[in-house]
C-alpha cells in the first residue's frame, strides 16, 4: 500500500514536471510574446491574472512570488537563454529527482544508490542551466566586438543609435541579436534607453557588456564621437578575449587536475559499491564511518577551493 502511494505521488510529480517542460519548450529565445518578455525582465512584478491562469504550476508561482529566490532563479534562467518561469524550473527539477528516485526503486535496495540518483535528478537541470549559461555567455562575448563595429559603421552612415541597434538585432545571429532586440522592445514599450541597457547588463552579467553600456551612456550625457568610442571598445574587448583564452590555455592542466582529483574518489566509491554493495556500508551506517565521510568531503572541498583560487586569474 505504501509503495503504491509512493508510486502514485511520483507519477503526479512527473506529470506536472513533464507538463512544465513541454510548456517551457514551446517558447524559443527568438520568438517571445511581449507580455512574457515584460515578466521576464521584471521578475518581481505582478504578471497579471491572465498570465497566472496560463502558468504550468500556479501554486509554486504563488509561493515564490516576491521572494529573492524567485528573482535570483529568474535572472539565472535569462542568462542561460531559457525563457521559463522559476516555478517551472523547480517543477522540472523535482520531477527529474522523483524520476531518478523511482529508477532507484527498481535497483537492489541501497541507500547510497537511491540518494545518489535523487541528487543527480534534482541537480541535473540546474547543472544544465549553468552549462548553458556559460556557453551562451562565451558565444555572446565572441559576437560583441563584431556587433560594436556594426553599430559604429551604421552611425558613420548617418543612422541614429536606435536604428544602428536595430541593424544588429536584424542582421546578427543569436544570442547577441536577441539581447539588442530586447533593448529595442523595452524602449518601444516606454522604458528609457538607460534602463533598457541596464537590464541588458543584468541579463548578461558580463563586464564587457557593462563596458559597452557605460561608453554609450557617457556619450549620451557628454557628447562626442560614439562611433570612435565603440571602435576603441571593440578593440579592447577583442584583446581582453584573446588574453583570457591564453590564460585558459595555460591553466588547462590545473583545471584538469582538479576535475580528476575531485571525481576520482566519487567514481572509485561508486565502482566499489557496484561490485560489492556491503563493502562501503559501514561508511553510512557507523558513526565513525559517517565522521570519516564528512571529514574526507570537507578536505576535498577545501582542496578544490584552493586549486580554484590558484587558477582564478582576473583579466
Amino acid at each position: 500500500m505504501g509503495l503504491a502511494l509512493l508510486a502514485g505521488g511520483i507519477f503526479v510529480i512527473l506529470s506536472i514536471g513533464g507538463y512544465a517542460l513541454v510548456s517551457a519548450l514551446s517558447l524559443s529565445e527568438d520568438k517571445v510574446p511581449r507580455r512574457r518578455l515584460q515578466e521576464q525582465e521584471q521578475p518581481a512584478a505582478d504578471s497579471g491574472q491572465d498570465e497566472a491562469q496560463a502558468d504550468s504550476v500556479p501554486l509554486v508561482t504563488q509561493l515564490l512570488h516576491g521572494t529573492r529566490l524567485n528573482d535570483a532563479v529568474q535572472w539565472e534562467l535569462l542568462r542561460a537563454g531559457l525563457l521559463i518561469k522559476p516555478s517551472e524550473m523547480i517543477a522540472i527539477s523535482v520531477a527529474a529527482g522523483s524520476g531518478a528516485y523511482m529508477v532507484g526503486l527498481t535497483l537492489p535496495p541501497s541507500l547510497i544508490t537511491r540518494a545518489f540518483l535523487l541528487l543527480i535528478g534534482l541537480g541535473g537541470p540546474w547543472i544544465y542551466v549553468q552549462i548553458r549559461k556559460q556557453s551562451r555567455h562565451k558565444l555572446l562575448i565572441t559576437q560583441l566586438p563584431e556587433a560594436l563595429q556594426l553599430i559604429a559603421s551604421s552611425l558613420r552612415s548617418g543612422f541614429s543609435i536606435l536604428r544602428a541597434i536595430e541593424v544588429v538585432a536584424n542582421e546578427m545571429p543569436a544570442p547577441i541579436s536577441r539581447e539588442f532586440r530586447w533593448v529595442l522592445d523595452e524602449i518601444n514599450v516606454g522604458v528609457s534607453m538607460d534602463r533598457a541597457f541596464t537590464h541588458m547588463v543584468h541579463r548578461t552579467a558580463s563586464p564587457d557588456v557593462k563596458l559597452m553600456v557605460t561608453a554609450i551612456q557617457i556619450q549620451s550625457s557628454v557628447g562626442g564621437d560614439l562611433a570612435e568610442v565603440l571602435d576603441t571598445t571593440s578593440t579592447m574587448i577583442r584583446e581582453r578575449f584573446q588574453l583570457t583564452a591564453e590564460v585558459a590555455a595555460l591553466t588547462a592542466e590545473g583545471r584538469l587536475s582538479a576535475v580528476i582529483l575531485g571525481g576520482l574518489p566519487i567514481g572509485l566509491a561508486l565502482f566499489i559499491h557496484m561490485l560489492n554493495p556491503e563493502y562501503l556500508q559501514p561508511l553510512v551506517s557507523e558513526p565513525l564511518g559517517i565522521g570519516m565521510m564528512i571529514g574526507a568531503a570537507s578536505l576535498m572541498i577545501f582542496g578544490l577551493l584552493i586549486i580554484k583560487n590558484m587558477l582564478n586569474v582576473d583579466v
